[in-house]
C-alpha cells in the first residue's frame, strides 16, 4: 500500500526534526527515501510551502514523490484532492493528524495513520527510534576537547587566560 503523507505533520512528530529548520523538508525526504528503498512502498509527501506549487522534481526520487501546495492552497486541501482522485483509495494509507484529512480519507475508504503512528512504523523499519530520540535530547554545548582547543587558540590574544 502506498503512503500519502502530510509532511509538516510528520516533521512535528519527529524528535530530531524541527519545523523552524530551513532543511526540515529535505531531511524528512531523505529519511522517507531510505524507508521507500527498504520497504518497497511508494510514498508521496505533501508540504504547505516551499518550491512553487506542484511536484518538486529535485526532491522526488527513490520511490518518493514530493509535492508543495501552490499559493492559496493548503497541503491538507491538496491531500484531500489527491485522495478523491485516487483510483483505488482503499489501497492507500493517509498519514495526517488533521481531522479533516482523516475524515476525507475514511470517507473514501483509505486507511488512516496519525503522524505518531507513522513515526513508530518508520522507526521500526529503519531501526532508528532510540538513536533519533537520543540525538534530539542531546544538549548542545562544548565538550572538554573543544574547550581546550578554544583556550589554546585565545591564550595570549586578548581572549581567555588562566
Amino acid at each position: 500500500m502506498p503512503f500519502l503523507i502530510d509532511g509538516h505533520n510528520l516533521i512535528g512528530a519527529l524528535p530530531d526534526l524541527d519545523l523552524d529548520d530551513l532543511d526540515d523538508e529535505a531531511r524528512l525526504v531523505e529519511r522517507l527515501q531510505r524507508l521507500a528503498w527498504r520497504t518497497g512502498r511508494r510514498i508521496t509527501v505533501v508540504f504547505d510551502r516551499g518550491a512553487p506549487g506542484g511536484m518538486a522534481t529535485s526532491f522526488s526520487r527513490g520511490g518518493v514523490t514530493v509535492r508543495f501546495a501552490p499559493a492559496g492552497v493548503s497541503a491538507d486541501e491538496l491531500i484531500i484532492r489527491q485522495i478523491r482522485a485516487e483510483r483505488n483509495p482503499r489501497g492507500l494509507i493517509v498519514v495526517s493528524s488533521d481531522r479533516a484529512v482523516q475524515e476525507a480519507a475514511r470517507r473514501q475508504g483509505a486507511s488512516v495513520w496519525s503522524a505518531a503512528q507513522f513515526r513508530a512504523y518508520m522507526e521500526r523499519e529503519l531501526g532508528e527510534g532510540k538513536r533519533a530520540t537520543e540525538e534530539a535530547e542531546e544538549k548542545p554545548g562544548v565538550n572538554e576537547a573543544e574547550l581546550e582547543q578554544w583556550l589554546r587558540l585565545f591564550q595570549g590574544k586578548g581572549g581567555v587566560r588562566e
